[in-house]
């Protein structure tokens, strides 16, 4: 008698069964063993009460959970979860939404969400490259549609612990591959040629802060002057803001590492200094902001960046957003030999390898003239032996 599928003898005589029952929220069938079971038609019995109440039946879904959600509902209900337990940070919960009603909605969203299958998301990937973009009907690039599984996938997860879908086909497709471009950003000569121009302006001393320490647009614009001591030439960023549409919200920061302290060369805290004067002269006394326009008020950082970009087109320089800056900065200090881990804690990025990814352009370079120089200390060490 042949045994029965999924049951096998165990060394102290007794049964045992193996099956696999859904996948958790990553992706990865669980897997039930129960041993002990006197006979092999006992372990059998067993494994198929446990199929029977886990299986996926015929029409796809399974005993207990919720057949009727669409996937657009599903990625709803998710993002409704994750706002309310503070999960996701407000930023994040705005552009998944974005991303639900603009790329998953309009193709997926009628689906019910136990019945969507892998090939329907290869599918939905192919049409977002081809004619995705909801305004021009132009392709998405490969990082956006990237983006846009982020939310489908989170809501999967969601569904999978809640008991709302057994399994997430979106682990069992691939992503669109990673197009890595090198960071918008300025040279030397035209970061000195930019400030050169700006000298004198209302603007210049925000310009040099920024692409003197790296600090994000969000950070920058809430930076106060009980946050920043001159004498010990330190800033220390706590405060953040983020942009919801065009409304500015309070924001916990990139991660961890964004509250940290960043060290203030001497030119730039004459630079503040005189900002400090410049504030006080023309309104009255010192904001409780180190940045402001002319009449006291915080910079919006859209705005900004929209000042930024016009500036910089008129100067005949490549165009620019206040990001762009930070990505400048970073690029000056690798280029002056700063170390990256010391340069990716400056910027407060949260994990320095993928820092030295994104700038490999840089690094690259630098480690050609690590090549040169230990080449030129074994050659003179050499030389040395020989003479």
């Amino acid at each position: 008698m042949a045994r029965p599928q999924g049951v096998y003898k165990d060394k102290n005589g007794t049964w045992y069964f193996k099956v696999r029952t859904h996948q958790d929220a990553d992706g990865k069938w669980k897997q039930v063993t129960r041993r002990g079971f006197a006979t092999a038609t006992d372990a059998k019995l067993a494994r198929q009460k446990v199929l029977d109440e886990t299986e996926p039946l015929r029409d796809g879904s399974v005993r207990g959970l919720d057949t009727s959600t669409t996937v657009g509902r599903l990625v709803d209900r998710y993002l409704e979860v994750a706002e309310a337990m503070e999960q996701l940070g407000p930023k994040t919960v705005f552009d998944y939404r974005n991303y639900n009603e603009s790329y998953i909605k309009p193709h997926l969203g009628h689906v019910l969400a136990h019945e969507l299958q892998p090939a329907q998301i290869v599918e939905w990937q192919v049409t977002l490259s081809r004619s995705g973009a909801v305004k021009t009907g132009e392709g998405l690039s490969s990082n956006t549609i990237r983006l846009a599984r982020a939310p489908l996938n989170g809501a999967y997860k969601f569904g999978i612990a809640n008991g709302l879908v057994h399994r997430n086909p979106v682990a069992d497709t691939r992503p669109p591959a990673r197009v890595k471009k090198v960071p918008a950003h300025w040279t030397p000569e035209q970061a000195r040629e930019f400030l050169a121009w700006q000298e004198g302006e209302w603007l210049h001393p925000f310009w040099t802060f920024m692409l003197a320490t790296g600090v994000r647009i969000g950070e920058v614009v809430w930076l106060r002057w009980d946050d920043v001591s001159l004498d010990a030439k330190t800033v220390h960023v706590r405060r953040f803001a983020t942009t919801l549409a065009y409304e500015l919200r309070e924001s916990s920061g990139k991660s961890r590492e964004a509250v940290r302290v960043v060290q203030l060369d001497s030119h730039l805290v004459k630079v503040l200094n005189r900002q400090s004067e410049q504030q006080e002269a023309t309104l009255g006394s010192r904001p409780e902001n180190v940045f402001t326009d002319t009449s006291g008020r915080s910079f919006h950082p859209q705005a900004i960046s929209k000042q930024l970009t016009r500036t910089s087109q008129e100067l005949g320089l490549p165009r620019l957003s206040a990001h762009g800056l930070r990505h400048t900065s970073a690029t000056l200090l690798l280029t002056a030999g700063v170390q990256p881990k010391v340069a990716a804690e400056r910027l407060g990025h949260s994990d320095p390898s993928l820092f030295v990814d994104l700038y490999s352009h840089v690094t690259q370079t630098m480690q050609a003239e690590a090549a040169l120089r230990i080449g030129e200390l074994l050659s003179s060490a050499a030389k040395r032996a020989d003479s």
